[in-house]
């Protein structure tokens, strides 16, 4: 009984917490910020759910190399997410204290070769979380996280055209969205 009143208040302190930013996206008509929010939404219900009472959902699975390619996945989560909150913190400008609201584009750092690595960081971190946790739970709000995360980069574009214009536009011919293969190919070329 005690993991349900858990889990319940962990999943609605994360969803009050994130509520801010949905509604700040949804006043500034920014779609990416609900994209991007909803997936956080997600990701956090689906690892709180998976820590405290994933054993009871049923339909688990239990392969262990799986497992391991999960884990070994959060390297480059951990190093796409921080890298890019630290470019975006100390190379954007950002207004205000939140970091992401850069007021000039990004270049440098992982952003020479993705031009998302958050929400590509976020979503390998979902199908880490898919691979570690193996539930049918897992999958399904694994997959809505990262159909989320997709969807806020292809609005994050458009938004960032609108904001920076031609720049922006020069930028996504040579650094690709989410392909780091792509994007470390490129940058050789460069």
């Amino acid at each position: 009984m005690w993991r349900y009143l858990l889990c319940a208040a962990i999943c609605i302190a994360v969803w009050v917490i994130n509520g801010k930013w949905l509604l700040e996206g949804k006043r500034k008509h920014n779609l990416s910020e609900l994209y991007e929010h909803s997936g956080l939404g997600i990701f956090f219900t689906l690892l709180t759910l998976e820590l405290t009472i994933g054993s009871m959902l049923g339909m688990q699975f239990d392969v262990l190399w799986l497992q391991i390619i999960g884990f070994v996945l959060y390297i480059p989560t951990a190093f796409l997410v921080a890298s890019s909150l630290i470019t975006l913190r100390y190379k954007g400008k950002p207004e205000g204290p939140d970091p992401l609201a850069t007021t000039t584009p990004i270049d440098t750092g992982i952003f020479r070769v993705v031009r998302h690595p958050l929400y590509l960081g976020t979503a390998l971190w979902s199908i880490a979380l898919m691979l570690v946790f193996q539930s049918v739970i897992s999958v399904v709000l694994g997959g809505i996280a990262i159909f989320c995360f997709q969807m806020a980069s292809q609005k994050e574009d458009e938004f960032n055209i609108k904001k920076f214009g031609d720049s922006y536009e020069e930028y996504m011919k040579t650094v690709p969205r989410w392909n780091v293969f792509k994007g470390l190919k490129n940058l050789g070329n460069r």
